[in-house]
């Protein structure tokens, strides 16, 4: 009996080492102004926001999936939430880098009431009254 229980014990501290290739790592970018510029032109590619999209969807789809199915152990509801936990990371990394519009465009009529004063204001009048402020109803 003790024999075999100082068998198990040995067996246990031979020490395996396994050899894992990685990728060498590509030259890092630094963060410049043309790089931001660059990034910040991709929220209006349509490729782009196919994939910021695809990103949002298949976050509900998981957050529906953790909410609303029968899981068969925790592993399964571990791993459902560090699928939105870290789609949810990667998608607002994006928004802060591409600077996508979170808020709600501004009025049309507000814009073009503000491209209008813009406008009115760089023209240069000769020989006539400054205009007088309309006031609306």
């Amino acid at each position: 009996m003790f024999k075999w229980i100082s068998r198990l014990f040995k067996r246990a501290e031979v020490v395996r080492y396994k050899v894992i290739e990685i990728k060498p790592p590509r030259l890092s970018q630094t963060w410049s102004k043309e790089t931001k510029e660059a990034v910040a032109t991709l929220s209006s590619h349509p490729g782009f926001i196919f994939l910021v999209d695809r990103l949002n969807l298949q976050r509900q789809m998981l957050e529906s999936k953790l909410a609303r199915e029968f899981h068969k152990d925790l592993r399964e509801i571990d791993y459902l939430q560090a699928g939105v936990f870290w789609l949810g990371y990667i998608q607002d990394q994006v928004a802060k880098a591409s600077q996508l519009p979170n808020a709600r465009p501004l009025d049309a009529m507000q814009e073009e009431e503000e491209a209008f004063r813009l406008i009115d204001a760089s023209i240069e009048r000769i020989g006539m009254e400054q205009p007088q402020a309309v006031e609306r109803n």
